[in-house]
């Protein structure tokens, strides 16, 4: 096979073409990227891009952010290992509830890394950005920005 130099790839669209529809997913770091690797593309920049969720992590570790996890845990929307409880049963919640997170600790973009790299799901801002005119998920933002005063 042949070996391709993917080293400057920042972002990429994937798209996914299976019986019943089409999923078109814009990946913007390649934190989420891990498919490349098991297609046997090595993307040289995928260090950098992990050093950067690792530190974004640091994000969601400051008081502020501690005092919040506290109040959704209590709230019951994540459990103690800040892992989304069954009132986050879908993407679209989860999605949700981190861009409340997002918002009240002002994470700069891209700000759903760190969520997604703590709960191993990809396209969170994909999900909050086509569910969120749904009234089922505007709710559930009110609810959890409530919880989170």
């Amino acid at each position: 096979m042949e070996t391709k130099d993917f080293s400057n790839v920042t972002h990429f669209t994937q798209v996914d073409v299976q019986p019943g529809g089409i999923n078109i997913q814009h990946v913007e770091n390649l934190y989420q990227a891990d498919f490349l690797k098991a297609l046997g593309i090595e993307v040289g920049v995928k260090k950098q891009v992990t050093n950067s969720a690792n530190n974004s992590f640091s994000l969601l570790d400051t008081p502020k952010a501690q005092q919040l996890w506290t109040k959704a845990i209590d709230a019951g929307w994540v459990d103690a290992e800040r892992q989304p409880t069954n009132r986050l049963d879908t993407k679209a919640a989860k999605a949700v509830f981190a861009n409340v997170m997002i918002e009240k600790l002002n994470v700069p973009r891209p700000g759903y890394v760190p969520f997604e790299a703590l709960w191993g799901v990809a396209g969170l801002q994909n999900s909050y950005s086509s569910g969120i005119e749904r009234n089922v998920n505007g709710d559930l933002k009110k609810q959890i920005k409530e919880s989170l005063r």
